[in-house]
């Protein structure tokens, strides 16, 4: 019944598919429906229905393989630190101490915490944003602000801004959930150029070669112009009837020339940006009648690409695929939206709610799984919050919850090796590392860094 299933949608998919728009005003991306076609003829596009339980079993274990020593990194330019997504083992001084702890810069006035967004830090500055609008260049060697830019002023004071930005070039690249994309100078905080496009940005943002890199809340794809903000490539894909908080992401390949991007309907591309080919093209989405989700929007994790290979999660299923075609390696029947931690000997995802496993990177076998939450007094996830991010530093993987705190786990068995409250108030960004410290903001806009 279920091989029925598959068929089924596999030929619907054959038919809608030469009805769909791939605008192209550049002259980019051309024949793109018979591009699509050949690589469903090669088999490069495939249909993932996935309706058995999901995996929660706790499995005890322990890792033996080895560990590469931590590199010690003295900057993180962009969400997900690398191109490619991939964080490697970072050193982290390990003192447990709260180094500084600025004074209030910004304002939270709609109380959102948890947010995908990573404070940037370059030559010992931070940047960061709050949602008003504002963007800070904050001095830590100086503790002080050397700068403030508002782009939005009253306009928009009652809609919460979210805003994902980059270095590239001595410029900070910014887009948003208004659908403005500007180019501010990283030394004066001067606007160089603005565009609006209309629909909300909700991807990461990629750069390379003068070109920026990302993808609209309709599934749009740009490629635009870093040096005056024209746009080189609108490339329609498939576009989603209901629109997802969720962010959509990108993950570039500098030496093959390609990005990898996953739509909210559940379809990965591979497209090389030189040539303006797709690659290939995956279907990674859930079905309506799915059990499991009961037909909740479509998720992902960041796209982490590795070795010619390409890990995430979605809400179906966590994958291994070969990034040379898209051909699925392997599949857990595993669910979260949080970065995993990717080595070349083990690979490590967290569910929100506190269930992580340890995975081996070539089978996908389990080497061991736990529950952090359950069964243990001191871990109530009402205490302590949700899984916000993974980091592995030090020998450790660092987890920050919500509510504001670290917790050090080993990654040999996921035992919990300490804890600290980092924040009273909990945490508004995800961590940053940079010299052997964590830069985080709590929900109070202040700027924390531990040693």
């Amino acid at each position: 019944m279920a091989s029925l299933i598959k068929l089924f949608y596999f030929f619907i998919f054959i038919i809608i598919l030469p009805s769909c728009s791939f605008k192209n005003p550049a002259g980019f991306f051309e024949d793109q429906q018979k591009e699509l076609e050949k690589e469903i003829a090669k088999k490069n596009s495939k249909l993932v229905f996935i309706e058995s339980k999901k995996f929660t079993k706790e499995v005890k274990g322990i890792f033996e393989g080895k560990l590469i020593k931590p590199i010690n990194n003295i900057s993180w330019l962009e969400k997900n630190f690398t191109p490619n997504n991939y964080i490697p083992h970072l050193e982290y001084n390990d003192t447990k101490s709260l180094f500084y702890k600025s004074k209030k810069l910004g304002k939270n006035k709609f109380n959102i915490s948890g947010l995908s967004f990573e404070p940037i830090v370059f030559e010992n500055n931070i940047f960061l944003y709050d949602l008003s609008g504002n963007i800070f260049k904050f001095s830590i060697e100086k503790r002080k602000l050397i700068w403030k830019f508002n782009f939005y002023k009253k306009r928009y004071k009652n809609i919460p801004i979210q805003i994902k930005f980059k270095i590239t070039n001595n410029n900070l690249v910014v887009s948003d959930n208004l659908g403005y994309l500007y180019k501010l100078k990283i030394d004066s905080g001067d606007l160089v150029w603005a565009k609006n496009y209309g629909v909300p940005f909700k991807s990461n943002i990629k750069t390379k070669d003068s070109n920026i890199f990302l993808l609209n809340q309709d599934n749009k794809f740009y490629i635009v112009g870093e040096n005056d903000g024209e746009t080189l490539i609108n490339f329609e894909t498939f576009p989603s009837l209901l629109k997802s908080q969720q962010e959509t992401n990108i993950s570039l390949d500098p030496i093959k020339n390609s990005i990898y991007f996953i739509t909210s309907t559940g379809r990965f591309y591979s497209i090389n940006y030189k040539t303006k080919n797709i690659n290939w093209l995956l279907n990674l989405s859930m079905t309506t009648t799915n059990r499991e989700t009961g037909g909740k929007l479509f998720f992902s994790s960041p796209i982490i690409h590795y070795e010619d290979k390409i890990f995430l999660s979605n809400s179906v299923s966590t994958f291994s695929i070969d990034s040379k075609n898209g051909f699925i390696n392997w599949e857990l029947p595993f669910s979260t939206s949080l970065r995993p931690i990717v080595t070349k000997n083990f690979l490590v995802f967290a569910s929100k709610n506190g269930f992580i496993l340890n995975l081996d990177p070539r089978t996908g076998k389990v080497l061991w799984s736990k529950n952090l939450f359950q069964n243990n007094k001191k871990f109530k996830i009402d205490k302590i919050g949700s899984i916000q991010s993974l980091l592995l530093i030090s020998n450790k993987i660092l987890a920050t919850t919500t509510k504001g705190f670290f917790l050090f786990i080993d990654y040999k068995d996921g035992k919990i090796l300490n804890y600290t409250k980092a924040s009273g108030s909990g945490f508004f960004s995800a961590p940053s590392l940079a010299g052997g410290k964590i830069y985080i903001v709590d929900k109070k806009m202040k700027i924390l860094v531990f040693d």
